[in-house]
């Protein structure tokens, strides 16, 4: 016959074995693992109850407190950012050039801006994903080349040298008397130094809408697609007699081509340009 309170002891020993906790009783047990009955500030709301002050905090439910394990899980999440963090600095120090490249065109091409997704998510790029990628800058960069070469054909007609020794002076001697952001205004053309490049003179043009049509480098023009076929004519007249230029321009417009204001001086109507401009512009 079975003795059933055999089945109550442990066959190696004497000792009888304990028998399984109800649920609740199990929960309890791990809730006094995780803590137990101890509460810590939230670390979401530092303790408020309030998320940004004004909220009821969704962590805590607004009571500031919460266990050991809510806690721990907030720990365990910064740990991982902080390490996030560390991995996708390294990766950026070891290939600088490559992340640069990408962020460059990310806003229009679209595996760069899934190389990107995943390099925010993951703090690197796998072996594969970094030649993919290097693949496609180059691509980029010749398609680029290529489209450079064919804008330059394509302007080279209408590029050449200018001879910009008096206007270089003009705008020196404009600076020299305060004048912070000297423009010498013709009756199409508009010259002006370039502020981050110093040594430049952009050029725009009434015929183009007032559009960007080119840049003046070392006394070389290179036009854009928007200049004109005479531009570089009118330039070369504008750096021979610029004083011409500008009293044309204030004699058919009645606006002084230094200051832009209009002239209402009869004197300075006649002449083309006032005579305050004309000093400070050493005209």
């Amino acid at each position: 016959m079975i003795d059933f309170n055999d089945l109550d002891t442990d066959p190696m020993t004497s000792t009888p074995v304990a028998p399984i906790g109800a649920p609740e009783e199990i929960r309890a047990a791990a809730h006094m693992h995780n803590g137990g009955d101890a509460v810590f500030p939230c670390p979401k709301c530092l303790g408020s109850g309030l998320w940004r002050g004004i909220r009821r905090c969704f962590t805590c439910q607004g009571k500031g407190k919460v266990s050991k394990g809510v806690v721990a899980a907030a720990k365990g999440k910064v740990t991982k950012a902080a390490n996030l963090a560390a991995a996708k600095a390294e990766f950026e120090a070891a290939n600088p050039d490559l992340m640069k490249g990408l962020r460059e065109i990310a806003g229009w091409h679209r595996f760069a801006g899934e190389l990107l997704g995943k390099f925010e998510v993951y703090g690197e790029l796998t072996a594969g994903q970094v030649g993919a990628a290097l693949n496609s800058l180059a691509e980029v960069k010749r398609k680029r080349e290529e489209k450079a070469a064919v804008r330059a054909t394509e302007t080279a007609d209408r590029s050449g040298e200018v001879g910009v020794d008096r206007i270089n002076a003009l705008f020196a001697t404009a600076m020299e008397s305060g004048l912070k952001k000297p423009m010498f205004r013709t009756e199409r053309l508009t010259i002006k130094p370039a502020k981050l490049h110093p040594g430049t003179l952009y050029v725009t043009d009434k015929a183009a809408g007032g559009e960007y049509v080119g840049k003046i480098v070392n006394g070389q023009f290179t036009a854009r697609r928007e200049a004109a076929t005479d531009t570089l004519a009118l330039l070369c007249a504008i750096a021979a007699d610029p004083l011409k230029a500008a009293t044309d321009y204030g004699r058919s417009t009645g606006v002084c081509g230094c200051c832009g204001r209009e002239l209402t001086d009869p004197d300075s109507v006649k002449a083309g340009i006032g005579p305050i401009c004309a000093t400070k512009w050493g005209l």
